[in-house]
């Protein structure tokens, strides 16, 4: 594999070298185009890509490992950006700003595939008046039923329409079934007029064209017609950019065309591999967009006509916009009821968002999910030397943001949830040393009584419905709240700073702070960090979380990395569960290892099979399927007191789940990895590694499991003296 190459990139401000990593990647595996492939291709269509992207915030389409694997929407300027790269802040639906990368010059839509970019998504305004688009576009989306002819058939009477009103139209395919048309408008109006104006023309098409084309935005009503995607007119929504390549098989790209070409060609035609020469041939079919700007106004007219003589009304907004006046309820027809008014449904976030801010008086209010790890293969992993991080402890706990304003706390949980009734000490603990307006990212973690280490299985059992239940555990097992990141303090969200600012103003925050608060350790050094992963799992912890320093605070996101203890065990496979989509399909495998007295202890599951997988294991397990007389987690397992999987499940977390399973003779020995254990079980589900046919179940006891060395949760509390990472 080639390391990396050096691209040489002319531009306005002279030739950029542009550093290119891994350009044998295969980006697009069943066409063979890889990086190196991704980033010839950018420079050849290089001046028709420069149009549609050149002095626009662009938000970048990310494959780290090609289109097959994981993907995700970069709009934060990427960590570690060329200086050379410009970014501008813009206004999102929420009313927050944050900066986005703006590509003025081939070298960073080249830096942009060293990203493993594969799609530019550039917003319809300008640079230097990104509120008001210049730009109007109208996606025709053929659902079910509709061919691509249908969608050029309706882009060329689109045409016409935006013809009558002064505008030029530009048509492109999207890459896949659809056509998208622009027009250049001047910015004279902002985004909610533009959306207005493109409502407007696509009612009058669906006048014009009603078996054809629909403004319905609920799938159920549009039938077998070609929707046109109004909502694309939105503030923060984006299409593919003209030359964008597409994250599909085949490597299609999104290509300009003349309407004289339109009708002759299919989406197919257009790819990575062949746009480069059909450009080289007859040039950009957008050439002259810039100077064909009209006004639209005329279009804005038409959606007031519509209100004004025909009666009709505002229509739906994207789920995360806030709830505008005259929108249609947010529910499906078929689900709303029809006792319950407009005004009753619930708004969306942003607008209940807006309503609480000025309950709590702060810029955020519960709840905000919060911002998630990626796991990477060790503290010297490849994706941990490319940027600054802070090592923190990884607690084993009940993640939490929670919010205080003056006598008001919320206890926010991993699923948006509260928690706020089943912690009553902490919301004493809060307000005693807590900031009187305060949003803190963290951890309720247990101690476990007469052991300086955590407990998880207790934690749990403090959700609990009886609030007199709730009020003796609160002093039984007192949690204490461990604190790692600061959203916001008094008036300010902090959430687009960097890391390095925020755990420094965390720091301040809690300088006073005594139990059960604590601030979570943290260090720059590498070395300190690899013994405290080695170390604090001994007190209950669960590895290592590596936050890069310079990273914004990003919701539901897996921004940060954790570091967590990879080790195998043989199991014994005692039964399985089918899965839920097939009673011939295996949903997860039962597994379970010795005690020192020659029980088989249910210790977790492994259930992680490719589909065709469930159904081979399914076929291969019949021969071993038994009935529970004999079965070691038979009732009489249970009676001696034998951790079984229906004893060791039931719990308030899984309440009205099916805990049923199919027994198997204990006679197969399986591989498989875990992180570690909580008392005698895995604490997560384990993974499959392989199949032991040369292990005999009865070897598969505790003693070929890891002891982690004891170490005190004390000193691990109070490590957190480790010092700022602020930089």
């Amino acid at each position: 594999m080639v390391d990396a190459q050096v691209i040489e990139v002319p531009g306005p401000d002279g030739t950029r070298a542009v550093k290119l990593s891994s350009p044998d990647r295969l980006m697009w595996p069943d066409a063979g185009i890889t990086k190196g492939d991704l980033a010839a291709y950018v420079i050849a269509v290089g001046d028709g890509l420069m149009r549609a992207l050149r002095d626009r915030p662009v938000t970048l389409q990310r494959f780290p490992q090609g289109i097959e694997g994981e993907e995700f929407y970069q709009k934060n300027p990427p960590k570690g950006m060329p200086d050379w790269v410009r970014t501008v802040s813009c206004r999102y639906p929420s009313g927050r700003r944050h900066p986005q990368i703006v590509v003025d010059e081939l070298a960073t839509a080249v830096y942009a595939v060293q990203m493993n970019t594969v799609t530019f998504h550039p917003w319809p305004v300008r640079a230097d008046n990104n509120d008001n688009p210049d730009e109007l576009r109208i996606d025709l989306d053929p659902q079910p039923g509709r061919t691509f002819s249908d969608a050029v058939e309706a882009a060329q009477a689109l045409r016409e329409v935006m013809a009558e009103l002064g505008l030029t139209a530009w048509a492109k395919t999207s890459g896949n079934r659809g056509i998208h048309v622009y027009a250049r408008i001047t910015p004279t109006h902002e985004f909610l007029d533009v959306r207005h104006g493109v409502i407007g023309i696509a009612r009058e098409l669906e006048r014009r064209l009603p078996d054809l084309v629909t403004t319905s935005w609920w799938k159920e009503e549009r039938g077998e017609r070609i929707f046109v995607d109004f909502n694309q007119a939105c503030r923060d929504r984006t299409i593919a950019s003209a030359y964008s390549p597409r994250p599909l098989p085949g490597a299609s790209v999104s290509m300009p065309v003349t309407w004289e070409e339109l009708p002759s060609v299919q989406p197919g035609d257009f790819t990575v591999l062949t746009v480069p020469e059909i450009v080289a041939d007859r040039g950009d079919a957008w050439v002259g967009i810039d100077e064909a700007v009209g006004d639209v106004a005329p279009a804005i007219a038409l959606w007031d006509k519509d209100i004004s003589e025909r009666g009709l009304g505002e229509l739906n907004f994207p789920p995360d916009y806030p709830k505008m006046p005259g929108e249609p309820p947010r529910v499906q027809p078929s689900k709303r009821r029809q006792d319950k008014a407009d005004d009753e449904y619930m708004a969306p976030k942003a607008e209940r968002d807006a309503e609480l801010r000025l309950e709590w008086g702060m810029p955020l209010v519960p709840p905000v999910p919060p911002m998630l790890a990626k796991p990477v293969a060790g503290i010297d992993a490849k994706d941990l030397s490319a940027v600054e991080v802070s090592y923190e402890p990884k607690w084993d706990g009940f993640r939490s943001i929670i919010f205080r304003s003056g006598d008001r706390v919320e206890i926010g949980s991993r699923n948006e949830k509260p928690m706020t009734r089943y912690f009553p000490e902490m919301v004493e603990a809060v307000l005693a040393n807590f900031p009187e307006k305060v949003v803190i990212d963290g951890e309720i973690i247990v101690r476990r009584p007469g052991e300086d280490r955590l407990d998880f299985e207790m934690l749990q059992q403090r959700i609990h419905p009886a609030a007199s239940r709730v009020k003796r555990l609160a002093g039984e097992t007192p949690a204490s709240f461990v604190a790692f990141d600061l959203l916001a303090l008094g008036e300010e969200d902090l959430m687009a700073r960097p890391f390095a600012e925020r755990r420094r103003l965390l720091e301040e925050a809690l300088a006073q702070a005594k139990a059960p608060i604590h601030l979570t350790a943290a260090t720059l050094d590498k070395e300190v960090a690899r013994g405290w992963f080695t170390q604090f799992e001994g007190a209950g912890l669960d590895g290592l979380v590596a936050k890069p320093l310079d990273g914004a605070y990003e919701p539901d996101k897996r921004t940060m990395f954790k570091i967590k203890h990879e080790r195998t065990a043989d199991c014994v496979v005692a039964g399985y569960r089918t899965h839920k989509s097939g009673d011939d399909l295996i949903g997860s495998l039962l597994l379970g290892i010795n005690d020192a007295d020659g029980n088989l202890v249910s210790v977790g599951v492994i259930g992680a099979f490719p589909m065709a997988r469930r159904k081979e294991l399914f076929d291969e397990l019949q021969p071993l399927v038994t009935d529970f007389e004999d079965h070691p987690w038979s009732w009489a397992g249970e009676m001696m007191e034998t951790r079984t999987p229906t004893s060791g499940a039931g719990s308030r977390w899984n309440a009205g789940k099916d805990l049923s399973f199919t027994p198997l003779r204990p006679e197969r020995v399986v591989e498989v990895r875990y992180d570690h254990m909580e008392g005698i079980r895995f604490r997560h589900t384990a993974q499959f590694v392989r199949w032991r046919e040369d292990k005999d179940p009865a070897d598969c006891t505790y003693e070929q499991l890891e002891e982690p060395v004891s170490y005190d949760l004390s000193d691990v509390l109070d490590a957190s003296g480790a010092g700022s990472v602020d930089q």
